[in-house]
């Protein structure tokens, strides 16, 4: 993602019309998430985000009072855009090959640049804004267990069995999050996706009870 320019001129604008409000949290988000990439959290301000998304100050204070609203936001939707542009889980295949299916294409999301560096920022601000870091953290995790989930094929994903939300809980915990971690204190991105099938094979056979139970209890197709 290109950074934003330097140069550009501090433009204030008024609140924008209704019919605009749409790319003018767009503009700021986008323009937020280049700054805080770039400069971290740490060296980025409000004031500096309203000059390059050339927006009014007020209206960029109406809509996030603080820093860490601003990079709450930014955060939810970098998560939630790498979710919307994953493949969908492959159909035609059984319970094992859809769980590594699911599993490898999380580990690779995971393993994004933005990602990591996301992961990073909110990790070195964890002290001064726990709540900050606790929210990207369960969004994140949130997120990799709907996925799991509709790999699974759970029948109605918003009222999945409890014992199959556990199963996708762990799954996340023992195939995905290593390797993440891992990623965020700098081991080489692409080792760790050469270790990625073998990480989630491991996983598939420590939850093979689990599996067993839930194919059972018919929650899985």
């Amino acid at each position: 993602m290109p950074s934003p320019s330097r140069d550009k001129p501090d433009r204030r604008r008024g609140r924008p019309p209704a019919s605009q409000a749409g790319q003018f949290d767009e503009r700021i988000l986008l323009v937020a998430t280049s700054l805080f990439l770039e400069r971290g959290f740490g060296r980025t301000t409000l004031d500096l985000v309203a000059q390059h998304a050339e927006v009014g100050k007020s209206s960029l204070y109406a809509r996030y009072p603080s820093k860490g609203d601003l990079f709450a936001a930014v955060v939810s939707l970098s998560i939630q855009t790498m979710f919307d542009h994953m493949a969908p889980v492959p159909q035609g295949l059984n319970l094992g090959q859809r769980l590594q299916a699911v599993g490898e294409a999380l580990i690779d999301g995971m393993l994004h640049p933005r990602c990591v560096a996301f992961m990073r920022i909110t990790a070195a601000e964890a002290d001064n804004f726990p709540d900050l870091a606790l929210m990207a953290y369960q969004v994140s995790f949130d997120g990799s267990v709907a996925y799991v989930l509709k790999g699974l094929r759970a029948a109605n994903h918003g009222a999945a069995d409890p014992a199959l939300i556990k199963l996708a809980q762990r799954f996340v915990e023992l195939a995905v999050q290593p390797l993440s971690f891992q990623a965020a204190f700098g081991i080489d991105h692409a080792q760790l996706r050469m270790r990625s099938s073998q990480c989630v094979q491991d996983a598939i056979e420590l939850l093979q009870e689990k599996i067993a139970v839930a194919n059972e209890g018919q929650a899985i197709t």
